[in-house]
């Protein structure tokens, strides 16, 4: 018979991993994982809020399980708990008989149906690095990665000077500029 470790109270799965410590505390590797557990959150809270999606919500839950193990060996054990934590209030509506049973294993008691949904962070869930289409005249020419919040001045600079889209550019007049901020950049030319 194996003994199991007694139940603690359950913990924010949203909260910081020390109290007080700055996001700034975390390694590259935590941020990742972080990252990628609240952006599976966000998406699987879509999922089943408006759109009914499980199968996009299983495939979040499964990229979220192989980022856990991709970073098993270089995150601290407090932030694998909180990405755990919350991999298992995704799996709750899907699988309920597991999930209970893995939020035992973590060391919770009374059960997931007295866990509230977790929210998640939009702050750990923003991408830190995108990667902008660029298109002349409607046509994909180029792309460039940029960090999130990348001004339009400087995500034009970038293309400008990438030769797939210098060689649309070449001897033409800019028109317009369409830009949508995070995701496309069109450059309408004569």
């Amino acid at each position: 018979m194996t003994s199991r470790r007694q139940p603690s109270e359950p913990q924010d799965p949203g909260s910081q991993t020390e109290p007080g410590a700055p996001k700034t505390s975390y390694s590259e590797a935590e941020k990742g994982l972080l990252r990628k557990t609240h952006q599976a959150l966000k998406r699987v809270t879509s999922d089943f809020d408006t759109r009914w999606h499980f199968n996009s919500a299983i495939a979040q839950v499964m990229e979220l399980t192989n980022a856990l193990y991709a970073a098993e060996d270089s995150v601290r054990a407090e932030v694998k708990r909180e990405a755990l934590e919350i991999l298992v209030l995704m799996l709750a509506p899907m699988t309920p008989h597991l999930a209970e049973e893995l939020w035992e294993m973590l060391g919770h008691s009374g059960g997931l149906w007295t866990v509230s949904w977790p929210a998640y962070n939009p702050e750990l869930a923003r991408d830190e690095e995108v990667e902008i289409v660029v298109q002349v005249n409607g046509k994909v020419r180029g792309k460039v990665k940029v960090a999130a919040g990348t001004s339009q001045g400087e995500v034009m600079k970038l293309a400008e000077a990438d030769a797939g889209v210098a060689a649309h550019l070449a001897g033409k007049t800019v028109v317009k500029v369409i830009f949508v901020q995070d995701k496309l950049l069109n450059i309408v030319v004569k």
